[in-house]
């Protein structure tokens, strides 16, 4: 429903008739309708229906007429309940304005369009400032502390929100015992704590000490740590003080000239906005003041109730998005520094609390040992102790066989938290190898046995060796008031490092035979292709358990027929028969 009412008329002539015909025809001609219908004609009451852009209204006319003003009142609604549609603030706003010109005053007396704007924009209102409040109070807990608001605030906001906080809360009890001033506090001071700033004295001021340890004791004294400057204005300021002690009155008269000496003294301390605020808003101070301070207009503007056209529902909606979005981002920004700022907090302590645990661990292990003579070590220092044995272990195999360039050693430190290979011997000819698999069972715990073996694999050989470390164990004697060995610390690795040593030697020596390149026929297999023919030229009809057959594949262990040599029957390093370099000798020297 849309209700207004015209006022005299300023042409006094008047005839309802006419002129509502007049006003109808005109709007039909303005909006460009082809449907205006007076389905009801009164000597005080005209209705009609008009439709506009699909769209029919109902409109109505009543006149009220005396002998010193004539009032026209206008109504009009729609069919249905849908007050929001475009169509209705066009026709209202022109039949105003058909008629505005021709009457003295025009008095809106009922408009639910306006009231359905005024409630929509309120939520985006309420949103802004709770956006606002929210990310205020979240920066501000997380810089200052939960006492921020009490400590930096000046007096009149504190005394202004704590005065009507407590009216709230006598009014809500559920939540009388929660902070609540920036819920309260006015829209127009939110932008005062963004741009707030504390002040400190400056390091020259003219209340210093000369040891400048305490600021304000003996403020005017010693005279002559003073400038020349800086006397002249502490005898300006001593003045105005002493004008006040006399006349409390007088601070009235006095209060400029007081601000402005104390704020010579002064510099800023701490820039909400630059220090809090800035780094989580992508615009200046400046720029958001100023949209802010529109925001605070318009929203004075929607909790009044003043009627809102579609230009300012329009406008309003414009400043409100540009101003959540702004408030959106920081906040995004804000939360996601807030986590890494707390995982990284949270670490830290964490990494603390480890680092006073193992001081205190290492402290009462220290005391054992000096009390006792045992040893109860961590993880970490048994898996050292681990880890130096075996590194001494394999750099014995490989002193061992130094001479061996047919073998080729590679070692891989372990961690011992997981099965894993730590230590291959590989033949560069035959590809054949000798791996050793650790299996590690560390438990750190006072008198625990920690264990690893050594899982030795080769071509057709398995064997498993076992080092092994006990930790220590003490208990508290309660009558002799010390502790006491219970489990002696010690290590059994030397014997299974050993073992493990001569098996690896002996299956080298028996598997594994030297082969040197002139060992190694210059002709590829015929059944693999690879180049692994072993060669000799020494005849003997005893094959050595550690050689192979002349002519054997030492890849896949087929035996191939070389050449031989046409005089002497001597095996050629060649596929074909030929002469050795014996024979070819003889026959060129003859």
């Amino acid at each position: 429903m849309i209700r207004f009412v015209m006022i005299n008329k300023k042409n006094k002539r008047f005839d309802f008739y006419s002129y509502t015909n007049e006003i109808m025809n005109n709007l039909k001609n303005e909006l460009e309708s082809n449907g205006l219908e007076f389905y009801l004609n009164k000597e005080t009451i005209r209705k009609a229906t008009f439709e506009y852009k699909q769209k029919e209204f109902l409109i109505n006319f009543t006149v009220v007429a005396t002998s010193e003003t004539i009032q026209l009142k206008v109504d009009i609604t729609l069919p249905t309940k849908d007050t929001s549609n475009l169509e209705l603030h066009d026709v209202k706003i022109k039949i105003k304005d058909l008629m505005i010109g021709e009457w003295e005053q025009c008095v809106w007396l009922e408009d639910s369009q306006s009231e359905l704007f005024a409630e929509e924009l309120y939520k985006k209102v309420h949103s802004v400032e709770n956006s606002l409040r929210r990310l205020i109070n979240s920066i501000m807990f997380f810089k200052l502390g939960g006492d921020w608001w009490d400590r930096y605030m000046p007096y009149d906001l504190i005394n202004k929100y704590n005065q009507r906080s407590d009216q709230y809360r006598r009014r809500t009890p559920s939540f009388d015992n929660i902070h609540t001033n920036l819920m309260s506090i006015d829209t127009g001071d939110l932008i005062r704590i963004l741009n707030y700033k504390t002040y400190k004295l400056k390091r020259n001021s003219i209340f210093r000490e000369p040891d400048e340890m305490n600021l304000f004791e003996g403020f005017a004294e010693p005279l002559n740590a003073l400038t020349r400057d800086e006397k002249e204005k502490l005898f300006l300021f001593q003045g105005i003080m002493n004008s006040i002690f006399f006349n409390t009155k007088s601070i009235e008269k006095l209060h400029p000239n007081l601000l402005e000496k104390l704020e010579e003294q002064m510099e800023v301390d701490k820039d909400f906005w630059e220090d809090y605020f800035l780094p989580w808003f992508s615009c200046d101070s400046r720029k958001f003041s100023g949209l802010w301070s529109e925001f605070t207009t318009d929203r004075n503007h929607v909790a009044h109730n003043k009627l809102i056209d579609l230009k300012l529902r329009n406008k309003f909606n414009k400043g409100m998005s540009e101003l959540q979005k702004l408030i959106t981002e920081a906040e995004k920004k804000f939360e996601k520094y807030t986590e890494t700022e707390v995982a990284s907090y949270l670490e830290e302590t964490r990494f603390e609390a480890e680092v006073i645990q193992r001081q205190q661990t290492d402290d009462w292990k220290d005391y054992i040992e000096e009390a006792t003579g045992i040893r109860i070590l961590e993880e970490s220092n048994i898996i050292e102790e681990f880890q130096e044995n075996l590194t001494a272990s394999f750099d014995n195999l490989k002193d061992m066989f130094y001479y061996r360039s047919d073998l080729e050693f590679l070692y891989n430190e372990p961690t011992l938290n997981e099965e894993s290979i730590i230590f291959t011997i590989e033949h560069n000819v035959t590809r054949d190898d000798i791996q050793v698999i650790v299996l590690p069972d560390i438990d750190s715990s006072a008198g625990a046995t920690s264990t690893v073996t050594l899982r030795v694999i080769t071509i057709d050989k398995e064997e498993m060796f076992d080092l092994y470390y006990t930790n220590g164990e003490a208990e508290y004697n309660d009558e002799q008031t010390n502790y006491m060995p219970l489990v002696q610390d010690h290590w059994e690795v030397t014997s299974g490092l050993s073992k493990m040593e001569k098996f690896i030697s002996s299956v080298i020596s028996s598997d594994f035979p030297e082969i040197t390149e002139d060992e190694i026929a210059n002709v590829p297999c015929r059944h693999c292709e690879s180049y692994t023919i072993y060669f000799s030229d020494e005849e003997s009809d005893v094959e050595s358990p550690s050689r192979y057959k002349t002519g054997e594949c030492l890849n896949c262990g087929r035996v191939n027929t070389l050449g031989f040599c046409m005089r002497c029957d001597k095996t050629l390093n060649q596929e074909e028969d030929g002469l050795c370099d014996g024979c070819e000798a003889y026959i060129d020297a003859q």
